[in-house]
């Protein structure tokens, strides 16, 4: 029983994932920035899938050297920053922020959405997706006494939920716990559900719109039929957030 919920839990996940991919990156790409920042940018060849162009300018925020490296040879300014911390930029300087699944992993949440607001011109969006605390997925999980899927990654060691994929098993961090830098790479450490983070995004100056996708463990076919029924309770966290002009 509890394979076949993986099965169905993880091919319902990963059509959620694309789906949650395609709402960023075209809503990114429809505002057609000339000045871009992706928050978390990897490698960097994430928006160049949705871009027709490259913005003048593309920055980027990435902590591992080597993807670091790659986004570099794709043209993007790419800089290392303690995103529970100010960031190296001038106020009013970005079209668009970008920020796929990097939210969820932060402790200093109120300032990272105050650093959007600032770096975003007037006018301006920041596009923001994350795990919903509030889940379908999630609620069942704490029904049965479980840790939330979306929590279960404790400092690199899985637990709390036997459910989970992963259950028991140890992420190796790259540092030692030890470590300052430890601290930015444990895993998820506060997620938001649609109606916090709603409120959270409106109270630091944003006029934000939030909902959520993937209503997990239905079926994918089912889970579609009855998002726009039950926008707080998808497993993905979508969130378009637009600075005053």
């Amino acid at each position: 029983m509890i394979r076949l919920l993986q099965r169905m839990v993880t091919t319902g996940h990963m059509r959620s994932c694309q789906r949650c991919n395609d709402w960023s990156g075209e809503r990114v790409a429809r505002a057609r920035p000339r000045a871009l920042l992706d928050v978390g940018c990897a490698d960097g060849s994430f928006l160049f899938k949705y871009l027709a162009d490259k913005p003048e300018l593309f920055c980027g925020i990435e902590a591992a050297p080597a993807l670091m490296e790659k986004a570099r040879a794709r043209g993007i300014q790419v800089q290392s920053v303690d995103l529970n911390g100010v960031w190296p930029y001038a106020d009013n300087t970005f079209d668009v922020v970008h920020c796929a699944q990097v939210i969820e992993h932060l402790h200093n949440t109120r300032l990272f959405v105050q650093e959007c607001l600032r770096v975003v011109k007037p006018g301006g969006s920041a596009f923001i997706t994350s795990e919903n605390l509030t889940s379908f997925l999630n609620l069942g999980a704490m029904a049965l006494g479980y840790t939330p899927f979306t929590l279960m990654r404790c400092c690199g060691w899985f637990l709390g939920n036997p459910l989970g994929l992963h259950y028991g098993e140890h992420v190796e961090e790259g540092v030692p716990i030890t470590d300052p830098a430890f601290a930015g790479v444990t895993g998820h450490v506060r997620a938001l559900g649609v109606t916090q983070a709603q409120e959270l995004f409106e109270r630091v100056g944003f006029k934000a719109e939030v909902t959520s996708i993937g209503l997990m463990p239905l079926p994918d076919w089912l889970g579609r039929r009855l998002e726009g029924l039950m926008p707080r309770r998808g497993h993905l966290l979508l969130i378009e957030a637009r600075k005053g002009g």
